[in-house]
């Protein structure tokens, strides 16, 4: 590497470390101050509040990390045109994109690392936040890291392919249900059988039901129809249920990796419910750390075109627009995808292909 370029990205890391610890200070601080209901409603101690900010430390440097690298970028090539230093690098006959190089793989590097820092650290210490702010904060003694990931017992409702099950108790220690009413309708959605049963055990031979009956709806016309009932002591269906389908459905990306979100998707292409919020979900789970990458060069890009013009509070209100910019057109995208009016592949990189195509666009005119 170059001494240029070395000096390159000690300046950028200069200016990335001032950036992120402002930024992270302005998250914290602003989360204080919306939570500080809750923080003072119990008379909780002073000690449990530094604890649940330390657990979300690695969420909130995983959310400002974009913010920080843009601007970071900006900044550090505003400085380098201000001492006319882009210049006498172009003067030397080095090559931008080379000089700019390490930089880049420096933004390959941080992505890398953000999607890791999500994946594997933050997901624990998301739980461990949520345990601190409900047990020792909302003094809720009962509450335990289990119970962030706790199953639904009550008033179940499950839609399975073209079946949707319902139940008044759910056991996760011996997996029966209780209270059960199972709907099975044809691939036009009419009911054509409803099964009420006593209790039920689900396994890997089906849904067992105990104890009830069955209605058969007939359609003999548009008009008319019939009813036929009939009792059981046990019968089988084919509704493959296992302990992920109870999962609580509160639970949200901040608390998965991208591990639990895969077996979630499996399950979601099971039971044919639910698959394209999950599969959104999974998605957003690769594309988020990405945009380091992507606005490390859109950072290079408009430094680079600013020129002198490039200024402190030039950089900072560009990065502020490109980051709100960005923001809603992932929400948007993320909301179609989640809602299956879009593909949630494209619902999840949506952003970053915009994003992406606009960087290749100018940094095809770098000289």
């Amino acid at each position: 590497m170059k001494i240029l370029q070395k000096y390159l990205l000690n300046e950028f890391l200069k200016y990335f470390a001032a950036t992120i610890i402002s930024l992270i200070f302005f998250y914290i601080t602003i989360d204080f101050i919306s939570n500080i209901g809750a923080f003072t409603k119990h008379s909780s101690e002073f000690q449990y509040i530094i604890i649940y900010f330390l657990y979300k430390l690695p969420e909130i440097i995983y959310r400002v990390l974009p913010l920080s690298i843009l601007l970071s970028t900006l900044l550090s090539i505003s400085a380098l045109n201000k001492n006319n230093e882009i210049t006498a690098v172009k003067s030397s006959g080095l090559s931008m994109l080379k000089f700019f190089a390490p930089l880049i793989m420096l933004g390959l590097v941080i992505s890398v690392a953000s999607f890791l820092l999500s994946n594997f650290i933050a997901v624990r210490t998301n739980v461990l936040r949520r345990v601190v702010m409900q047990r020792d904060i909302n003094k809720n003694k009962s509450f335990n890291e289990k119970s962030v990931y706790k199953y639904t017992t009550k008033n179940i409702l499950i839609h399975y392919k073209r079946c949707i099950v319902t139940a008044k108790i759910m056991d996760p220690s011996n997996k029966t249900i209780k209270g059960v009413n199972v709907y099975v309708f044809n691939d036009k959605f009419v009911l054509l059988k409803r099964y009420i049963a006593k209790s039920g055990r689900f396994g890997n031979k089906g849904l067992i039901l105990s104890a009830g009956q069955v209605d058969r709806f007939i359609m003999k016309n548009k008009s008319d129809g019939g009813l036929e009932q009939e009792y059981f002591k046990a019968v089988k269906l084919p509704v493959y249920l296992n302990l992920n389908f109870f999962r609580s459905n509160t639970l949200r990306p901040e608390f998965l990796s991208i591990i639990n979100l895969s077996k979630m998707v499996a399950v979601a292409k099971k039971s044919e419910s639910g698959l394209s919020y999950v599969l959104t979900s999974y998605y957003s789970k690769l594309s988020f750390p990405l945009i380091n990458l992507i606005l490390i060069l859109v950072g290079i890009s408009i430094g680079l075109m600013l020129g002198k013009k490039g200024n402190s509070p030039v950089s900072i209100g560009i990065s502020i627009v490109f980051a709100f910019t960005w923001w809603v057109i992932n929400s948007i995208a993320l909301s179609l995808g989640e809602s299956a009016q879009l593909s949630p592949f494209l619902a999840a990189f949506m952003a970053d292909i915009i994003f992406m195509s606009f960087a290749v666009y100018l940094i095809a005119g770098i000289d």
